[in-house]
């Protein structure tokens, strides 16, 4: 395959995958659409690696495990913009707590 036809495959490539990204973000939003306060839940539902927030039903962004599981790893929270947040947490949980508080959602404070 030529340079052209392999440029043509990827950049292909990068649009299904992207897609495929797309649609499972709306379906587990629509899955958090009606909760109260915060939530997360698992873009890929065998692996825990990046987590949709929400916080009552609105979308905030979501958080990513960096680096194995376990004591070593940390979790970036990340608002729906794309830019990750400075910082990096011990827990999932941790991060979305952040990154509702970043956005300037916290338990008990509604708006």
């Amino acid at each position: 395959m030529d340079d052209e036809a392999t440029d043509v495959v990827h950049r292909a490539e990068r649009i299904v995958w992207a897609a495929g990204w797309r649609l499972r973000e709306d379906h587990v939003l629509q899955q958090l659409a009606h909760t109260r306060g915060l939530a997360c839940a698992r873009l890929e539902p065998r692996s825990e690696v990046i987590q949709l927030v929400t916080y009552d039903g609105q979308h905030l962004g979501h958080v990513r495990r960096e680096g194995p599981p376990g004591p070593g790893g940390r979790w970036m929270a990340v608002p729906k913009d794309g830019t990750p947040r400075d910082g990096a947490y011990a827990s999932a949980m941790a991060a979305a707590v952040a990154l509702a508080a970043a956005c300037g959602k916290a338990p008990g404070k509604r708006g």
